[in-house]
């Protein structure tokens, strides 16, 4: 099954996926095949700005196409190893549940423990332990239709749930109070999430395998060099990557501490277990600090050796100059102009501008509606699961953990707002983002 965006996948896709996730826990002589699942979710795909297809309704009809799909395949039997990324991971996770009752035909929508089926999934936005539908207990965004699923199935079937470090849908902080943690994780949804398909046999290959509480349970992590928070900088001509390289070493410490650890940007428990985001963590703060100072070290470094003859600078500028050089040798001379081609030049250029104008103007105030419901799902439910958190806290200081309660009443509702409204002002950003790109596109 395709991701978000890609209800159909096409056979490069197919041969990725299998090559790359599939063959490797799969029984040999396994076949590939194709399943067409909705994967929509608005505000981002498949149509941005029109409320046709939401996440819950999405994943509501995807839980029994595959259902389906399963019932029939073990009525041939046949055994199966079913393939998710992102939503379909979602939906892939539900399934495996016998009493999933998210469907559209039938009562329940979920097979038993004991089929000959197994899963792999990538970007899995239900990791019990990262999946940003499982970090926020009880959660639920009606305005956009996102429910706030919980975890995949702790120990049910058989699993090699594979995540990228930083990709914010399945690697989400724990503490997400830290806010360059929560923005990080925000901007590896745009620039991380999407790459697993793009990635080399030695990376998957040379993923960590995390702690679980299952023999049949593989959850792995593979390791991403850059921070997506330092992508826009990187994207500067010449100077920003040595600015990013100055910057990154020392940040990472800070973003790791998001996770719980600062030198590993996921969270150390058990991978298959849920677990919930938290407030500050226990961490060695001496420790800490040093690793923070190694990484200004190490960031100088890194800066000088770019900006040495012969680093990354000069070999970009290189670049640059042999481009400039082909587009200058590429130059042609302008058609003339003649007398007979001024007025349809002028006609053509009026209905250009006024396609333009129109276009624009759609474009523009078609992302109205995703922000109103962006905005709705901030003022509204936001608000009542911070106060939900803070009773929470209050509960708990009743039945005796005075100081973890009172830390817990502060702390929580605090955290949930920084990580929540920074994932949705990155996904209002993406919003405009398409507006944007709609003034010029002309459909």
């Amino acid at each position: 099954m395709g991701g978000s965006g890609v209800p159909i996948p096409n056979e490069d896709y197919i041969n990725a996926a299998f090559d790359l996730y599939v063959e490797p826990h799969a029984p040999a002589e396994t076949i590939p095949q194709q399943l067409v699942t909705p994967e929509g979710l608005y505000p981002i795909t498949p149509y941005p700005y029109v409320k046709v297809l939401p996440l819950s309704v999405s994943v509501g009809q995807g839980n029994q196409i595959l259902y389906d799909e399963v019932l029939q395949q073990l009525a041939d039997d046949n055994t199966l190893t079913v393939f998710g990324y992102s939503q379909s991971a979602i939906i892939s996770s539900l399934v495996m549940d016998p009493d999933n009752s998210d469907c559209v035909n039938t009562t329940t929508c979920g097979i038993d423990p004991d089929t000959p089926v197994n899963f792999v999934l990538i970007g899995n936005e239900m990791n019990p332990n990262g999946g940003f539908l499982s970090r926020f207990p009880g959660l639920n965004l009606p305005s956009l239709g996102i429910p706030f699923y919980g975890p995949t199935p702790e120990d049910s079937f058989a699993v090699a749930n594979y995540m990228l470090e930083y990709d914010g849908f399945a690697d989400f902080p724990q503490y997400p109070g830290n806010f360059l943690s929560s923005l990080n994780a925000a901007m590896g949804i745009g620039f991380v999430h999407g790459t697993y398909l793009d990635l080399t046999e030695e990376q998957v290959a040379a993923a960590i395998e995390l702690p679980t509480s299952s023999p049949t349970q593989k959850y792995y992590v593979i390791p991403t060099e850059d921070l997506p928070l330092l992508a826009p900088i990187r994207a500067i001509p010449l100077i920003g990557g040595p600015i990013a390289d100055l910057l990154q070493p020392a940040l990472r410490v800070i973003v790791n501490l998001g996770y719980g650890d600062p030198k590993y940007g996921w969270s150390q428990g058990l991978a298959n277990v849920e677990t919930p985001f938290g407030v500050f963590p226990d961490v060695d703060w001496g420790e800490t600090i040093g690793l923070f100072f190694e990484g200004v070290a190490k960031g100088i470094n890194d800066f000088i050796s770019d900006i040495t003859p012969g680093g990354s600078m000069w070999q970009e500028l290189d670049a640059h100059i042999a481009g400039a050089t082909s587009a200058m040798t590429a130059l042609t001379t302008l058609p003339a102009l003649t007398a007979g081609g001024i007025i349809p030049t002028i006609q053509g250029v009026i209905t250009g501008v006024t396609e333009f104008i129109s276009n624009a103007a759609a474009s523009l105030y078609a992302a109205l509606l995703p922000t109103a419901d962006i905005v709705n799902a901030i003022v509204t439910v936001l608000p009542g699961y911070a106060i939900n958190l803070f009773l929470d806290g209050i509960e708990q200081m009743l039945s005796g953990d005075i100081i973890g309660g009172l830390l817990n009443a502060i702390g929580l509702p605090v955290a949930a707002a920084v990580g929540l409204v920074t994932t949705a002002a990155l996904i209002e950003v993406e919003v405009i983002g398409h507006a944007i790109a709609g003034v010029f596109t002309l459909e």
